[in-house]
């Protein structure tokens, strides 16, 4: 079924409830991650284990964040031109994505957490590098994405080219990998899949997922197979960390099987929801996109608001108060915020 063409029925607009959703505990996930950052220095502690949970389970935001653009933009074909597509890319993210680079440079600057190299080599190391803020990492690999939908957009209508990509990707990048490391041979550079480097896997696999048509039978495995990822992610982080002494991240990264199992199980369950029993009125729904609208803006800002609170409150990152409860604190007060600014004529371009 094609996602696009038949954008006003009413299957289509349970899609789209379940994207916006999945927009929603994405980005509260990545604020939960960030505020139980202390999983990334090990510690035989119950804090430790507790935040390793939570890392855990929250780990599929990235990856549907992935998912989402290739489920909403890979059809964009049908409704504007690739310079049109390009157009909207640049001003929905990219200049964000500057602006708030700068921001960022002035917030941390007047607060002291960093002194700016401002030689050309250190400016272009700010955008280039994301060193202003480590968690604008992901603007780049989405960029890159962004740059190959002219691509990957034509091969939409051949379903079995995309499932071949997708499959190709996963051993190449999931598999093989591990496969190495676990066997103790040495990784080839030169093994790699072109067609759908980086985060492409995502991509692809977010558009298969939102257009096809699956069996209760291959839902259940695919939600198998993530609880699967789950358990190994952390039951091998815990295990070999204690008798390392350090974090061990055999089964990390954003590419590795146990993440795209999750992320896969959790884009399909959200699919398949019944969201418009949950979200029955218009106003209801309404309201859950305009949350979901604001989850760009959320990201954008959200280590701000994380700094000064934390500056405010003097709560350590072991206290179950800012591992828990200040998430929810951090997301809500950055929903307002945008909300807020996206009514401001001259401001609501920085928050799209």
């Amino acid at each position: 079924m094609d996602y696009t063409k038949s954008i006003h029925s009413p299957k289509v607009k349970k899609r789209y409830q379940y994207i916006d959703v999945l927009n929603i505990l994405a980005c509260l996930c990545v604020v939960f991650m960030h505020c139980n950052g202390i999983v990334h220095s090990y510690e035989n502690t119950r804090a430790w284990k507790e935040s390793m949970v939570v890392e855990t389970l929250a780990y599929w935001a990235v990856p549907v964040f992935f998912m989402i653009s290739g489920a909403t933009l890979l059809g964009y074909r049908e409704k504007y031109s690739t310079s049109v597509f390009l157009k909207k890319r640049l001003i929905k993210t990219v200049i964000p994505f500057f602006v708030w680079t700068i921001i960022n440079v002035v917030f941390k600057t007047a607060t002291g957490l960093m002194e700016p190299d401002f030689s050309a080599r250190g400016i272009i190391s700010m955008f280039n590098n994301t060193t202003v803020e480590n968690v604008y990492w992901f603007f780049i690999p989405l960029f890159m994405v962004y740059l190959s939908m002219p691509v990957v957009s034509l091969l939409k209508e051949n379903r079995r080219v995309l499932v071949y990509t997708a499959c190709a990707a996963f051993l190449i990048y999931s598999v093989y990998p591990m496969f190495c490391r676990l066997t103790g041979v040495q990784q080839n550079s030169a093994v790699i899949f072109p067609a759908a480097g980086g985060y492409l896997l995502y991509t692809v696999l977010g558009y298969i997922l939102s257009t096809g048509e699956y069996s209760r039978g291959t839902r259940i495995f695919v939600y198998v197979a993530g609880i699967f990822g789950i358990v190994v992610r952390y039951g091998t982080t815990v295990i070999l960390s204690a008798e390392r002494g350090e974090l061990a991240e055999d089964f990390w990264g954003y590419l590795n099987f146990p993440a795209v199992f999750l992320a896969a199980a959790v884009f399909l369950l959200a699919r398949h929801l019944p969201w418009e029993k949950i979200f029955r009125t218009d106003k209801s729904r309404k309201i859950v996109s305009q949350i979901a609208g604001a989850g760009f803006g959320v990201y954008l800002m959200h280590m701000i608001v994380y700094r000064i609170l934390e500056h405010l409150t003097g709560l350590g990152a072991h206290t179950y108060v800012w591992r828990f409860g200040m998430s929810f604190v951090i997301y809500f007060i950055c929903v307002a915020a945008v909300l807020v600014i996206k009514k401001i004529p001259g401001l609501k371009h920085i928050v799209p």
